[in-house]
């Protein structure tokens, strides 16, 4: 095992060790005194932007269908004559996985059997089984999960504004992919993406948890060398995005849908941004969130008196090495009339000038909640996986936070371009 490096939060009174073995996996610990309950994560940084890579194995360019990374997911927990979550379940485990745009993660909470654990999560990443009936299988299976998302006006709303905001990147499509798309998946696929990006260089493992450090990094690296055999390369993972054109694909997208309540999502589409910038982008439209559309905000408080909303406003930055945009949705039987009042709001505040003692006050906040933060492990875990993903230190959040300053907040506003602007809808057959 190579050096173990240490960062450590005095605000959050907690550490997180660090490590990467010989054969190219990153080993996070995140000592976390007095709790009780432990999580382990083994993931990949694999999600569903990637369809167009090198293979790993032979050297050669493949494209691969949409959904494959979610698709994968799903096949890692069946196993021969059983399934993972059972095995797991029998143990009085919890566990569990997801696939996102740019990561595939699979975990397990316990307060007991922490080195079993390990185990199982280990075997479950390490021992694929993929064959042509169970894939036929999934395909079924999936295919009704996406059937059932299309029936949901809240994703609906999401990816309309996505597919707006995009013109090629595939963020666009939905992380499940298509029935369409998915009908092209095949055993041999799945272990070509398998072997490409479930291989030690591209992968982390993080465990969160009162723990002995020293013993549970010996744990790990014990459970990942009974399967040395099965790596591949250590060779860099090469992927392929197209350039995603500055200008917007289209400036609105309306669906109909049988629902009650009509819903909007507004998105902003913004120049790429690094991975300190990411993170900065993040904890900024949080404030303006707070500072301008929050239940104890004027605009709300208008709104919410004229009977034009009655949930809430949620403001939000999604940003990877490939997409970066903001998304601002709510409900409301006056959709076209809450569209209006907040565009013309973002304008306004635009040009306003910062109020001072607002930023100061939210800001205040922010910090006690992240301070409060460090009662939950899995914003721990979170923290690490995306520093990990933008390749920055894992407290970087706290230090961004308590340098930001009302400027930081007016140069972000600025950068919400009308041009760039999309606005989708689902309303009401």
């Amino acid at each position: 095992m190579n050096k173990i490096g240490l960062e450590v939060s005095e605000e959050l009174g907690e550490s997180t060790f660090s490590t990467v073995l010989d054969n190219g996996l990153q080993v996070f610990i995140c000592k976390k005194k007095g709790f009780n309950k432990k999580i382990g994560l083994f993931g990949t940084k694999y999600g569903s932007v990637v369809n167009d890579f090198i293979d790993i194995t032979t050297g050669e360019r493949m494209k691969v269908p949409d959904g494959i990374a979610h698709f994968l997911e799903h096949k890692l927990f069946e196993k021969e004559g059983a399934n993972a979550l059972d095995l797991f379940s029998k143990m009085g485990v919890s566990s569990n996985a997801y696939t996102s745009f740019d990561q595939t993660v699979y975990y397990f909470e316990t307060s007991e059997k922490f080195e079993e654990s390990i185990e199982m999560l280990v075997k479950l990443i390490k021992e694929p089984y993929f064959t042509d009936e169970n894939v036929q299988k999934e395909q079924g299976i999936i295919g009704q999960e996406i059937s059932m998302y299309d029936d949901d006006p809240s994703f609906k709303v999401y990816f309309n504004a996505l597919r707006a905001m995009y013109q090629v990147n595939p963020v666009r499509i939905d992380i499940a992919g298509t029935i369409e798309s998915i009908s092209h998946i095949t055993k041999d696929l799945l272990y070509t993406c398998y072997n490409t990006f479930y291989s030690p260089q591209n992968m982390f493992f993080i465990v969160v948890g009162d723990v002995d450090v020293d013993e549970t990094f010996k744990i790990i690296d014990k459970n990942i060398k009974k399967y040395e055999s099965n790596n591949f390369s250590k060779e860099e993972i090469k992927k392929f995005i197209e350039k995603e054109p500055s200008e917007i694909a289209q400036k609105d997208i309306t669906q109909k849908m049988e629902i009650y309540l009509p819903q909007i999502c507004l998105g902003y589409k913004l120049d790429l941004a690094n991975g300190k910038d990411i993170t900065k982008n993040e904890i900024l439209v949080s404030i303006i969130s707070d500072m301008y559309f929050s239940k104890q905000s004027d605009f709300f408080e208008k709104e919410y008196n004229l009977g034009k909303v009655n949930s809430t406003i949620d403001m939000q930055y999604e940003g990877s090495e490939s997409f970066s945009h903001v998304l601002i949705s709510t409900t409301s039987t006056n959709i076209d009339e809450v569209e209006k009042d907040i565009l013309d709001y973002v304008e306004k505040i635009k040009k306003e000038p910062i109020d001072e003692e607002l930023f100061d006050t939210i800001k205040r906040k922010k910090i006690g909640e992240l301070i409060l933060s460090s009662d939950s492990l899995n914003i721990s875990y979170r923290r690490i996986i995306d520093s990990i993903l933008n390749k920055t230190n894992v407290y970087l959040d706290i230090e961004i936070l308590n340098n930001l300053t009302s400027k930081d907040v007016k140069e972000f506003l600025d950068k919400l371009d009308e041009n760039k602007r999309v606005s989708s809808k689902i309303t009401s057959k």
